[in-house]
C-alpha cells in the first residue's frame, strides 16, 4: 500500500447527493454551469488532489430526464478544465460498447497532448436495452460479448497509441483483425506523453474486477463496510498478479461520501436536509422494484428481500442490484430500509458515507487505508461546491499533520501522481501462466 493517500474528485454541478440541487446554496440559472466544475477542479488541486472525475451515461435512468440531469461531453469538459489547471489530472468516461477505438484513440491523444499528459480515460461497458437503442441497437449486446467487445477495444486503442507517430518517427500502421473491430490506421496524433493516457475502470461484478485487473491503472471502488471493501482490494490485487503486473502500480480508489460539518451535530443536519429533499413523494419501494427487475410491492416493507425469488438483472442497474441485494443480506436490512438507502442520495448513498468534523472524517479515512481496503479515495460530494471548498480547507491539513497526504506536487503528469515514471504502451493481453 501507498505511504499516502492518493485523492480523487468526483465532478458535479451540484453535487453527487440526488437532493443537493434543491439546496438553497445550488444555483440553478445557468445549466451547464461551467464555473462550477472550473472552480471545483481548482479547489481539488489546490488541495493537491491526484485527479478530477467527469461521469458520464448515454441515457438518462428509465428515459426521464430534467434540467439537472444534462450532460457535457466528458472529453471537451477534460480539455476545458486542463486549460485552467497545471498539475491535477482530468479524468473523462467514455464508453466501450458504443465508441470506435479509432475516434477514441485520437480524440484522447489530442486531449492528453494539450494537457501535458494530465487525461486519464475512465472506459465503461455500457449496459442496458434504453441506451442500445440511441445508437440504433434493438437491445444491448449479451453479458459475455459486452465484456468481450471491451477487452479488444481497449487492446485496440493501446496498440493505436503505441503505434502513434513521435517527434522523430512517423509511426506504425495497426492492423486488427478480431470478432468486434477491424482496424488498419495509425494515428495523425502524437503519442502520448506518456505512451498512452491513464486507464481507469471502475468494476463490480467479476467480469468488471477481471476487466479492470487486467487493464487499469487505477480502479474505482465501493464498499459499505471494512470487510467488504479489503475483500475487493485484495481481488484485484490478486487478479492483476495473474496477468503478471505488478498489483503496487494499480490504485483502488475507494468512493467516500463526506458529510462535513464544524460540529458533528451540523454534519449530520446537512445529511438529513439533502436525504429530505431527495425523499420528498418518492416511491423508494418502487425505485427498488425497478432496480432489482421485481415487483416488491407484494412483500411486507418490513420484512426481508425475497432473495430466492430475485431475478438475474439485465439492465443499466446490475452494479447498484447487486451493491444494495448484498447491503440488505450482509446488514440484515428490511425491504423498506434497504430500498430508502438505494434511493435517498443517490449516488452518494452507494459510496461509504462518513458524517463528522473535519477530524473524524481523517479518522476513519486513515482507519480504512491503514487497514487495507484502499490507495487512497474518491470523493462522491455530496454538494457543491460547499464539500470541497470544506474537505481542502479542513481535512486536507489534517491529513497532511498526520502525513498521510503530500505537502506538494511532485510530478507533472497524472501518471506521475501515481508515482509511475512510464506507462506500458500496451498491457498484455494474456494470462498469465
Amino acid at each position: 500500500m501507498s505511504a499516502q493517500m492518493h485523492l480523487s474528485l468526483n465532478l458535479a454541478e451540484y453535487g453527487r447527493h440526488s437532493g443537493a440541487w434543491r439546496h438553497p446554496e445550488s444555483d440553478l440559472s445557468r445549466i451547464p454551469n461551467l464555473d462550477a466544475y472550473l472552480h471545483a477542479v481548482r479547489q481539488a488541486e489546490r488541495g493537491l488532489f491526484d485527479q478530477v472525475f467527469i461521469a458520464d451515461n448515454p441515457v438518462h435512468e428509465y428515459g426521464r430526464t430534467s434540467a439537472t440531469g444534462t450532460r457535457i461531453d466528458p472529453l471537451e469538459v477534460a480539455a476545458a478544465l486542463t486549460a485552467v489547471t497545471d498539475r491535477i489530472g482530468i479524468i473523462a468516461t467514455l464508453s466501450t460498447s458504443y465508441n470506435e477505438p479509432f475516434d477514441v484513440a485520437r480524440r484522447a491523444a489530442s486531449v492528453d497532448a494539450v494537457s501535458g499528459g494530465r487525461l486519464g480515460v475512465n472506459y465503461v461497458a455500457s449496459t442496458g436495452d434504453a441506451v442500445a437503442r440511441n445508437f440504433d441497437r434493438a437491445a444491448q449486446l449479451p453479458h459475455d460479448e459486452r465484456y468481450e467487445r471491451s477487452h479488444e477495444f481497449l487492446e485496440v486503442v493501446t496498440k493505436l497509441w503505441a503505434a502513434a507517430p513521435t517527434a522523430g518517427s512517423r509511426g506504425e500502421t495497426v492492423v486488427h483483425h478480431g470478432r468486434h473491430f477491424q482496424v488498419e490506421g495509425c494515428l495523425d496524433v502524437h503519442r502520448p506523453v506518456l505512451r498512452r493516457p491513464v486507464i481507469v475502470q471502475a468494476g463490480s461484478s467479476p467480469e468488471g474486477r477481471d476487466l479492470a485487473a487486467r487493464w487499469a491503472d487505477a480502479i474505482y471502488a465501493g464498499g459499505s463496510t471494512l470487510d467488504r471493501a479489503r475483500e475487493y482490494y485484495d481481488d484485484i490485487k490478486f487478479r492483476a498478479a495473474g496477468y503478471g503486473r505488478d498489483p503496487d502500480s494499480i490504485k483502488i480508489m475507494l468512493g467516500i461520501a463526506p458529510f462535513l460539518g464544524r460540529t458533528a451535530e451540523e454534519a449530520e443536519a446537512l445529511r438529513r436536509t439533502l436525504d429530505a429533499y431527495h425523499a420528498e413523494g418518492a416511491d423508494v419501494v418502487g425505485h427498488l422494484s425497478r432496480l432489482l427487475e421485481y415487483d416488491l410491492s407484494r412483500h411486507d416493507p418490513a420484512g426481508p428481500l425475497p432473495f430466492e425469488l430475485l431475478p438475474q438483472v439485465r439492465s443499466a442497474s446490475v452494479s447498484q442490484a447487486t451493491l444494495f441485494t448484498r447491503m440488505a443480506r450482509e446488514e440484515g436490512l428490511t425491504i423498506a430500509e434497504v430500498a430508502h438507502r438505494s434511493y435517498v442520495g443517490g449516488l452518494a448513498n452507494m459510496q461509504f458515507v462518513v458524517t463528522g468534523t473535519a477530524v473524524q472524517v481523517a479518522d476513519t479515512m486513515q482507519e480504512w487505508f491503514e487497514a487495507g481496503a484502499c490507495d487512497g479515495y474518491s470523493l462522491v460530494a455530496p454538494i457543491l461546491p460547499r464539500t470541497i471548498d470544506d474537505f481542502v480547507d479542513a481535512v486536507v491539513p489534517e491529513l497532511q499533520r498526520r502525513g498521510l497526504h503530500r505537502t506538494r506536487y511532485t510530478a507533472s503528469t497524472l501518471a506521475g501522481h501515481f508515482g509511475l515514471d512510464e506507462l506500458d504502451p500496451r498491457i498484455t493481453t494474456e494470462v498469465a501462466a
